[in-house]
């Protein structure tokens, strides 16, 4: 009986740690981890889609155009917030603020997500694409898919698909659904081979 309230006291103070960290930091518990982040340099590690007019990128990584910020770009983690993490791009001084959208945060913990977005080292990354088709590397560069792409083309060139639109599988999976915006669908069909045999949707 003694061991068994020693372990439950244990576990509580484990509880109440961490509950302390995070409203010291104000940030939920989900979020409080990633104050590590604030500070240091990464680097992209797939095209991000923008929204322009308002400087900010959904975790969903909606297909936009006209914002691409390319992978491989050097940022610096500025700020974590309760929703968001605020980053600029090094050099340029863009700053843009990455959502955490709700679905997201159900389907996986952020610390995994937030792990392909920013790597700690892009080398890994370079060589990978240095070794791809000319057709991966088109567009990884237009930051589109296109028929004939790699499993590990598409993910570079578009993102990861949204975690709670497919399953965690990926790559047997033969269809990835993606979202061009909140209101349209894009899917991304492989054929056995590993590569796009078709895309459905406004794109």
């Amino acid at each position: 009986m003694a061991r068994t309230v020693k372990i439950l006291s244990v576990i509580l103070l484990v509880l109440i740690g961490a509950g302390g960290v995070a409203a010291a930091a104000g940030l939920p518990l989900d979020v409080a981890p990633l104050k590590k982040m604030e500070g240091h340099h990464y680097y992209l590690g797939y095209n991000l889609h923008a929204d322009l007019p308002h400087n900010k990128i959904s975790s969903v990584n909606y297909q936009l155009r006209g914002g691409l910020l390319p992978w491989g770009t050097e940022v610096r983690v500025i700020r974590v917030l309760r929703n968001s993490l605020l980053f600029e791009v090094v050099g340029k001084g863009m700053r843009y603020r990455y959502e955490f959208h709700r679905k997201t945060r159900q389907s996986v913990p952020l610390a995994e997500h937030l792990g392909r977005v920013f790597l700690e080292s892009p080398d890994n990354l370079k060589l990978q694409v240095a070794g791809m088709s000319e057709v991966d590397k088109d567009g990884i560069y237009e930051g589109r898919v296109k028929p004939g792409m790699s499993r590990e083309a598409v993910l570079i060139a578009v993102g990861y698909p949204p975690e709670f639109a497919n399953r965690q599988a990926l790559l047997s999976d033969r269809d990835w659904s993606y979202w061009i915006s909140r209101f349209s669908k894009m899917v991304v069909s492989f054929g056995r081979d590993g590569r796009v045999r078709r895309i459905k949707g406004h794109y």
